[in-house]
């Protein structure tokens, strides 16, 4: 790829963007609103398949993840896991159930905490410097 050195994402590349949820059809909204704002959208259904991602190899320059999962690590969970091995990658919390102060206890890359129902326009302008434009696809 022209201006890519290997390191880092690649020059002119679109915006990347992990959505973790477990419920199908707001992960699939989402997905569907990030990806006609012109990100690369990764998916995940629980925090702990977030990890094994990561631990893939994944890059991704913002994580949206909801809080109430199941498996061993709900968003928090993902959010304090990031906390030591990707505290470079800002984290929008969705959730009806989390203080904005909570979660940014358990990590300062925890960039807004947006409660539930949203609209993706919502969560997409508190991904640092994403300035969409397109029509809201309406309340997830």
């Amino acid at each position: 790829m022209i201006g890519h050195d290997g390191e880092g994402p690649a020059l002119n590349a679109s915006p990347s963007v992990l959505v973790v949820e477990d419920e199908a059809v707001i992960r699939g909204m989402l997905a569907f609103w990030f990806e006609d704002e012109g990100f690369d959208v990764h998916e995940a259904d629980s925090a702990d398949q977030a990890v094994a991602l990561f631990e893939a190899g994944l890059s991704v320059q913002s994580v949206v993840t909801d809080v109430r999962m199941p498996g061993q690590l709900d968003g928090l969970g993902l959010a304090a896991w990031m906390r030591e091995h990707r505290p470079d990658v800002p984290i929008v919390i969705t959730s009806g159930h989390v203080v904005a102060s909570e979660a940014t206890t358990i990590n300062p890359a925890v960039v807004a905490v947006i409660t539930k129902p949203y609209r993706p326009s919502e969560v997409a302008a508190c991904i640092p410097g994403h300035f969409g434009t397109s029509i809201d696809v309406g309340e997830v």
